[in-house]
């Protein structure tokens, strides 16, 4: 019994060294934007990697602590709040490290790093979790899989919101009478908006999986659809921005600045979701 505490002191450790390491890649990330200094990219891109690889960390230390309770053995904290924001937070990051690794543009370390920290100080700043047997709902293997589905497709919508605001910034630069400098070095309009389309076309079927799953549970659990809650109208709700969003891009005109405030309506939804559930409804809580 006296070993039970070193796993969640672990993961607790790793969740403060990622922090530190996220905050460190965003400000060398901030630097990179307006001095252009291959060294400063390469060390933000470094240092986001050890983040990942600490958030990674954390997860598997959470999960090894959970499992001293025989009745959790092998199974994940997937369906805890914990869990949840460890996962969302990892997620994000590593789709942010891969899609800079790729491109290379760090401005959006500007944008999708400072969601990173908030995702990272829920652990963070909250107590430790009580070495208890998981719920039946938490024991769920469907409530995992549509967990996982969500925290996916939240990760990818998250980076697309990165890539919106940079769009926009771009956008408002290259209208200035006098724009900075470094807004000659920002991505183009169009590989940013190549870039939105792309992360939303992959992360939205993933949400709707994830919300007819979850849907299907309800069903078959209290027999009723989804839309009596905070949780459950938001998903709708996103679920229909990025639907509008898709159909418009492909048949209509929305490109540029318009596909990137839909993204930005998006992400707020998201985000106004997380945090009214987490404070509103026992079961849906994310922190």
């Amino acid at each position: 019994m006296d070993i039970f505490p070193d796993f969640a002191a672990a993961s607790a450790w790793c969740v403060r060294l990622a922090f530190a390491f996220t905050l460190l890649a965003m400000a060398h990330g901030v630097y990179f934007v307006f001095n252009r200094k291959e060294k400063v990219f390469k060390a933000s891109l470094i240092l986001l990697g050890g983040a990942v690889l600490f958030q990674a960390a954390a997860f598997i230390a959470l999960t090894l602590f959970f499992w001293y309770v025989p009745e959790n053995r092998y199974l994940t904290p997937l369906n805890t709040p914990r869990g949840m924001v460890l996962a969302l937070g990892f997620c994000v990051n590593a789709l942010l490290l891969a899609l800079e690794m790729r491109r290379g543009t760090g401005v959006t370390f500007v944008f999708v790093l400072p969601w990173s920290l908030l995702l990272l100080a829920v652990p963070l700043f909250s107590a430790a979790p009580g070495l208890d047997a998981f719920t039946l709902q938490a024991r769920s293997g469907l409530s995992a899989l549509h967990n996982f589905l969500f925290i996916v497709s939240y990760g990818l919508f998250i980076n697309a919101f990165g890539a919106s605001s940079s769009l926009l910034l771009s956008d408002m630069e290259l209208r200035a009478r006098k724009p900075h400098e470094a807004a000659f070095a920002l991505p183009s309009i169009g590989d940013m908006d190549k870039l939105i389309w792309r992360l939303v076309e992959v992360g939205f079927p993933l949400f709707v999986g994830g919300f007819l799953l979850a849907s299907f549970q309800l069903y078959t659990k209290y027999g009723r659809l989804p839309g009596s809650d905070v949780k459950e109208l938001g998903a709708i709700a996103t679920l229909l921005v990025y639907g509008l969003y898709l159909v418009l891009r492909k048949y209509g005109d929305w490109r540029g600045t318009k596909a990137a405030w839909a993204n930005v309506a998006g992400f707020v939804l998201i985000a106004a979701t997380m945090m009214l559930s987490s404070r509103l409804i026992a079961y849906h809580k994310f922190f």
